[in-house]
């Protein structure tokens, strides 16, 4: 196994919340070196992939910084990054086996996003012998790279193992038994494949009334609004990570700044996706977001002895409640509030989207409640 050291000369990622790639920074190809380093630095974790030079790119960055505390794991790689180290594809079940100690548990978060899923992602990493990741963006990634007819899922389920592996190896903060992964909304497509990998990990969905989702979507994806044209010119591509947008583009108005009709086509492919995972009787965990700001120690008490944890840590985890769980990033309260937003008036949002929802077979509704929720 050979890897290479790339040095970083400039940063220049324009959309905090794009998807990672290796083109987020500008760099020199450097010497060679044994990349067994990967595994025996804590400080060095899986960045993206570089599916064009069929190469895993991590990141290393200052030993100080535990980036398990970040709101997003992926933003603060792109921050404190310092240098880049390039592993070639082929070598990473290699480098996988390195790993001394493999997973004793994992859990999986899947949300329709705006719902509380940094905030419980938080709650999981105040217990010691928990690693809790918010959004390692290389999921991103291969949600892209999998093919919709199926063709290389046994490839992309590898991959995904293999990443998980790589992502739950010991960090600054030792090595943790149990291993907690928060994605964005989207890569509740690779769901099926994640669970064929780990049959005995733990599945955590959280859901919200879709009203309050596209509300506070158009607060704070202000960026879409400019990228609505491209997403109407690429369909396909898009319906990767949206899969019902192919089914609903007739229907969508991709001339509306506020893109209503989109995150609405986004909160019910999500929901539309664990329900399948459901159907296909993947054991889950079904948290409704207003239940969990209702009675966070009630809904955190459930989770924890869902997911084996022990019932003495709720208290303490619960805590963060108190906190913007997003206070250190681009979608902050703070940050939010900043933006001159204005937010359509609510019969106008709803108008849009029952449109869209009447299309629906079986949610039809914006406060579906999903079977099997915690109450």
């Amino acid at each position: 196994m050979i890897a290479k050291v790339l040095y970083i000369q400039s940063k220049q990622r324009p959309d905090p919340l794009s998807i990672v790639k290796l083109q987020d920074f500008d760099y020199l190809e450097g010497e060679n070196i044994n990349p067994k380093i990967i595994i025996e630095s804590p400080n060095i974790s899986l960045y993206c992939l570089d599916p064009q030079n069929q190469q895993a790119i991590f990141v290393e960055t200052p030993l100080e910084i535990e980036l398990s505390n970040a709101a997003f794991f992926y933003q603060a790689q792109y921050e404190y990054a310092q240098r880049l180290i390039a592993v070639p594809l082929e070598d990473l079940p290699q480098l996988m086996t390195a790993i001394e100690e493999p997973i004793e548990k994992l859990i999986m978060i899947y949300s329709v996003g705006r719902c509380g899923s940094t905030l419980l992602s938080k709650v999981f990493n105040q217990i010691e012998t928990v690693l809790s990741l918010s959004e390692p963006d290389v999921f991103s990634q291969i949600v892209g790279l999998r093919n919709p007819d199926g063709s290389n899922d046994a490839e992309i389920a590898q991959l995904l193992k293999i990443c998980i592996y790589l992502l739950s190896k010991p960090t600054l903060k030792g090595k943790q038994s149990c291993f907690v992964l928060k994605l964005r909304s989207f890569c509740i497509e690779l769901g099926d494949l994640i669970y064929q990998a780990f049959p005995d990990s733990q599945v955590i969905f959280l859901y919200r009334n879709a009203e309050d989702v596209v509300r506070s979507s158009i607060r704070a994806f202000v960026y879409l609004s400019a990228m609505l044209p491209t997403i109407a010119q690429n369909i396909d591509l898009y319906s990767r990570f949206i899969p019902l947008l192919k089914e609903y583009a007739n229907d969508i108005d991709f001339t509306d700044s506020s893109a209503i009709d989109l995150y609405t086509t986004a909160w019910l492919s999500v929901m539309q996706r664990y329900r399948f995972l459901q159907q296909r009787g993947i054991p889950t965990c079904t948290i409704r977001y207003e239940n969990l700001v209702a009675d966070p120690q009630k809904i955190v008490s459930a989770i924890f002895e869902y997911c084996g944890l022990s019932l003495a840590e709720v208290s303490h985890s619960c805590q963060v409640f108190a906190k913007d769980s997003q206070s250190d990033s681009n979608l902050s309260k703070e940050n939010l509030s900043k933006h001159e937003i204005q937010i359509p008036d609510i019969l106008e949002i709803r108008q849009k989207m029952d449109k869209l929802l009447q299309k629906h077979p079986e949610i039809k509704t914006p406060d579906f409640f999903v079977p099997d929720t915690l109450s």
